[in-house]
């Protein structure tokens, strides 16, 4: 759950038709019920909307995903088939009428949990209606199959959802032990025996006996750094990582007098250094949920870890794992802001499972009924939904909170619409 703005206006739905984008725009009536939900009954022009809202949520997010990381966005986004035959723009329909069936339930038990919707506030979500559909255009709205009534309902659906999270969850324990969540944090460096070489067909080639022994030589070595500082138990693993390494590159740098290391030799360069031992720091649980923890340390490591029961205290020895030799100290046994953090998150656990149970409980309960028209909608490549923000627009706003369950994937959050439709040859 996080605490958010929400913005009592519809939003920020662009749209961009590919090819063919406008196929079947016209044929449907969005006024004919698509969705009946313990007898309450969704438009198809409503549901069209929130199913295009939320294919645009998705779109946005992996198109900022893709540039983020310099990527191109796959030709394939909804059309990718996965193994069940489906297609990702099935997967993303069949979320998105799961969330507006968890939407409308949450409104038809508000009442259970004193959640009200003022006038003022339906006021400011038809004001908001009315302006997405004036930025927008007829042609989306067509495309949609939704009308201003259409739009400001899904507005105050969503405005549901942001104030029934908290209540929905108010009966839940929020308390946890020390005992529970504990965190440890240690600090190790590894010195890896993997090979690193290949043969001719390409399998890695495994260190020998004597090479390995060499490889012990260098944890014994920073142990023996280690034990030798001021004070062992708070020295700096990475000083002394970096003065060993230092070391070893100095004793190991080749003898031959050619241009290539004269040339390194006068700009000083540590690019051709070898990385003999690396450094890292790890939290980890040691409460009474320890054992169901994947900690991602080698098995030995963790093994040895676990066995230091005071702060600053060093593992007697070399740990010998799968496939590298550490060196490991035991820095905090209690820590006291990783352990906070912790209960953090096995609170939100808690609170997103009881929030997530109840609503399963409420579709269980429930009498559903989709209507053939809502197969009708398909999403797929070549019918493209994008968000986009005004930036000049203005909002009215509510404080509340939002969920980060897939009910919230839409997010209650919206601004006025600034939308384009545009064809794409």
């Amino acid at each position: 759950m996080k605490s958010v703005k929400t913005k009592i206006a519809c939003g920020v739905l662009a749209i961009s038709m590919l090819a063919g984008g406008m196929t079947g725009c016209g044929k449907l009536d969005g006024t004919k019920t698509a969705i009946t939900i313990n007898d309450e009954e969704i438009s198809l022009g409503e549901a069209s909307f929130m199913l295009r809202y939320q294919q645009g949520s998705t779109y946005s997010y992996y198109s900022q995903f893709y540039s983020m990381y310099g990527m191109e966005m796959p030709t394939e986004l909804y059309d990718a088939v996965n193994d069940d035959g489906t297609t990702n723009g099935d997967s993303t329909k069949a979320q998105a009428l799961e969330t507006i069936e968890k939407l409308v339930l949450m409104r038809q038990h508000a009442s259970e949990y004193g959640v009200i919707i003022t006038d003022e506030e339906a006021e400011q979500a038809k004001e908001a209606a009315e302006a997405f559909v004036e930025k927008n255009g007829q042609e989306v709205m067509d495309k949609l199959y939704a009308s201003a009534d259409d739009i400001q309902d899904a507005i105050l659906l969503y405005l549901y959802q942001a104030r029934m999270y908290d209540p929905m969850i108010a009966d839940v324990d929020t308390e946890v032990s020390d005992a529970v969540a504990q965190q440890s944090t240690i600090s190790y460096v590894k010195v890896s025996t993997a090979g690193t070489e290949t043969d001719e067909d390409g399998n890695t080639i495994e260190l020998t006996d004597e090479e390995k022994a060499e490889k012990k030589e260098i944890a014994q070595r920073f142990l023996d750094k280690l034990n030798a500082a001021e004070d062992p138990a708070t020295a700096e693993f990475s000083e002394l990582r970096k003065e060993l390494n230092d070391e070893l590159n100095e004793e190991n740098k080749s003898t031959e007098d050619t241009e290539e290391s004269e040339a390194s030799e006068e700009d000083d360069s540590s690019s051709d250094s070898v990385v003999y031992l690396t450094y890292s720091s790890s939290t980890f649980s040691t409460g009474s949920e320890a054992e169901e923890e994947d900690t991602g340390l080698d098995e030995k490591l963790e093994e040895a870890a676990r066995g230091l029961t005071s702060d600053g205290e060093i593992y007697d020895g070399i740990v010998e794992g799968e496939d590298a030799y550490y060196v490991v100290r035991m820095d905090l046994v209690y820590d006291e802001d990783a352990t906070q953090s912790e209960k953090d998150s096995i609170v939100s656990d808690r609170q997103s499972d009881a929030f997530n149970d109840l609503l399963d409980q409420w579709l269980e309960g429930s009498d559903i009924k989709v209507a053939s028209n809502w197969d009708e909608l398909k999403v797929t490549d070549m019918d493209i939904y994008t968000i986009t923000v005004d930036s000049a627009s203005s909002d009215s706003t509510t404080e509340d909170a939002a969920t980060e369950d897939d009910t919230a994937e839409d997010d209650a959050s919206a601004e006025d619409a600034s939308t384009d439709s545009t064809g794409e040859e």
